[in-house]
């Protein structure tokens, strides 16, 4: 199982976090900074997101999670980007428009933990930069 988790958190760094890291800037920060959108930017990340979550969707169509049956460090790895990815409608098609990567988010997002995290950082948004 350990090994897994290692061979998925290389997975979101190397795969997953380039291109979702170029979306979050694009789709979640860039409106509040007022920092024109660059669109040939977002869709090029989000091609490269979509083959990265077609892959994930196939994998959760077996597991409840990525590296299994429970909830791990490679699942909790992708939420802060995911969390931002999804706050942007144009970003939440992403992961809505795969039926096991949108269960997996639903459920990995609802988890306690991660709410009080959404919840400091609404209460206390400059404490997480």
């Amino acid at each position: 199982e350990r090994a897994s988790i290692e061979q998925w958190l290389q997975a979101e760094a190397q795969n997953f976090s380039p291109p979702s890291s170029a979306l979050v800037f694009h789709l979640a920060f860039a409106p509040h900074l007022n920092i024109p959108q660059d669109h040939a930017v977002i869709a090029e990340n989000e091609k490269k997101l979509q083959q990265v979550l077609n892959v994930y969707d196939e994998i959760l169509s077996k597991n409840e999670y990525l590296a299994g049956d429970e909830f791990t460090l490679a699942d909790l790895s992708h939420l802060p980007n995911s969390h931002y990815i999804v706050s942007s409608e144009r970003g939440r098609k992403l992961f809505t428009g795969r039926k096991n990567v949108a269960r997996w988010y639903d459920q990995i997002s609802k988890r306690e933990t991660w709410k009080q995290v959404v919840k400091m950082q609404r209460e206390h948004p400059g404490a997480f930069e």
